[in-house]
């Protein structure tokens, strides 16, 4: 293993939940890694620990985002992991994370696996390994979707203690399984009957969080959760699971089956059955839709209780008999939850919008922020520049070493010290070598080029960003909604809903180019 010039390294730990008893414990990895680190003299610029998270997927482990961010800052110059599964079990994304830590020049190791990752032979290893911890992940994971699947065909529940009306019932002596919690049961049926009755989901969301009613998780009811409990099949006895296509053959990649549970219904299956009649005829599709983008849903906060708005709109029918809709944005919580978990506190669309498309325009066409931004790129293009002309230069001392070594082979063959047949086998692997090198130097002179070419003027970004700007309106729903969210988080209003005192809250993208 190639250690780094100044030593300066990254250490990164993860256990999942279930791992902790098998050997892979925080402590444990920390203590060899740190160890490691003592005897080799090499200094340790952070620890980056994920403790409890599975290395399914590189989303959702905050350290490991971290350490990432942290190299294409090229903070360290190289990272160490117990073992390469504790970097990701994932093959593609291991791949991933390789490669981003060969583009900023770092190495990565693995402790008790012992390979360079700067040659072929460790790179196969590597990805050998890594093909192999996600080839148990999948086996783990499909042993467990077998065995759920084994349980419910036999109608045995899975879905522990998470369905309004049953408790998930466990002991030593019995067979853990679901038994009727008879208040809960009885809400159940009032909602069921209350549907049936002639009341929609949002009348009967804002009659359950009025009169204080909670989830199975203790939240309040949304529209959501209303209709979930509609459609659970498990209220009149039975279980519905997934089935693989080799199971059922010729009707799709996944199907539902359903099966006779050893349960206790809680809704008669007459109730049940009005209930879904009622469904199916009030899901039919408006024959006429609004037409509408909303660019700011979700980015505009509710201005009372924080809580991310979403569109609505106002049908109003005039003397004439035109009709006309005005457009708005309401708490997203009123509109799932209904009037007890907020009010609508509308705010009108086309001004809202108009509003943050203004400051978000003039914020990029700022000239002293712009003057920023293209310092900020070209800087990092001249910063990116200095490893690879470090690298070229190395790249043309190995070249002319082979040089020499080749006029030493026709010295030696002149003088009798090697034969024809050595001579040119010395050759021919010479030869190898410095095609190698000069394939190497090629790349890096294509590298050195885009970075010439990614150089940018301030005339050049302004002109982009005007182009961009004007052509705004034309772009596609997808496209606003890209570009907005790229730049803003989100966007707070008064409770007085003054949009002059409104607020916009960039991403970390944006702050990144303006620090």
């Amino acid at each position: 293993m190639i250690l780094p010039e100044n030593n300066l390294i990254a250490l990164y730990i993860r256990v999942s939940s279930e791992e902790q008893v098998k050997g892979y414990s925080i402590d444990g990895q920390l203590e060899a890694l740190r160890a490691y680190a003592v005897e080799r003299q090499l200094s340790i610029y952070r620890e980056y620990i994920d403790d409890g998270f599975s290395g399914k997927s590189i989303n959702g482990r905050p350290a490991m985002l971290e350490l990432l961010a942290d190299a294409k800052q090229h903070h360290f110059q190289m990272v160490i992991t117990w073992k390469l599964n504790r970097l990701a079990r994932n093959l593609v994304d291991q791949l991933k994370m390789l490669e981003l830590f060969e583009q900023h020049n770092i190495s990565y190791m693995s402790l008790t696996e012992q390979f360079d990752s700067s040659t072929p032979q460790g790179n196969f290893a590597m990805q050998m390994l890594g093909a192999i911890a996600q080839m148990e992940r999948e086996q783990i994971a499909q042993n467990v979707r077998m065995g759920m699947q084994k349980r419910s065909s036999h109608g045995i529940w899975n879905s522990g203690n998470n369905v309004l009306g049953y408790e998930w019932v466990t002991g030593e002596r019995i067979e853990p399984h679901a038994k009727i919690v008879p208040r809960e049961a009885e809400l159940v049926q009032s909602i069921f009957e209350q549907y049936r009755s002639g009341k929609g989901f949002k009348a009967i969301t804002n009659h359950l969080n009025s009169a204080g009613y909670r989830t199975k998780r203790n939240r309040t009811f949304s529209i959501t959760a209303v209709r979930g409990i509609l459609t659970n099949i498990n209220y009149i006895g039975q279980i519905q699971y997934t089935v693989h296509e080799k199971f059922i053959g010729k009707l799709g990649d996944y199907a539902k089956q359903g099966v006779r549970g050893i349960h206790e219904p809680i809704i008669s299956i007459d109730l049940w059955n009005e209930v879904q009649a009622l469904l199916n005829k009030r899901s039919r599709p408006p024959t006429k839709q609004i037409i509408r983008h909303y660019p700011l849903a979700g980015l505009l906060k509710c201005p009372v209780c924080g809580h991310s708005m979403v569109p609505w709109h106002k049908k109003a029918i005039r003397k004439r008999g035109t009709v006309h809709l005005s457009h708005y944005y309401v708490c997203g919580r009123y509109s799932n939850k209904g009037s007890t978990a907020c009010k609508a506190n509308a705010v009108p669309a086309s001004p809202v919008e108009n509003e943050t498309l203004s400051r978000f325009q003039h914020l990029l066409t700022n000239k002293l922020l712009l003057n920023e931004v293209v310092t900020r790129i070209n800087r990092r293009n001249i910063e990116a520049e200095a490893p690879l002309h470090k690298e070229q230069a190395q790249i043309s001392v190995s070249l002319k070493q082979l040089e020499k070594r080749q006029r030493r082979c026709y010295e030696l063959f002149e003088g009798e010290h090697i034969g024809h047949v050595v001579l040119m086998e010395k050759l021919e692997a010479l030869k190898s070598e410095a095609t190698a090198f000069k394939e190497a130097q090629h790349q890096l002179e294509q590298k050195l080029a885009e970075l010439h070419t990614n150089t940018v003027s301030l005339r050049e970004v302004r002109h982009a960003l005007e182009s961009l700007f004007n052509s705004f309106h034309s772009f596609e729903a997808e496209k606003h909604n890209a570009l907005l969210r790229g730049f803003i988080q989100s966007i707070h209003i008064p409770t007085d809903r003054n949009l002059t005192e409104m607020h916009i809250q960039s991403t970390a993208a944006l702050k990144y180019l303006i620090l």
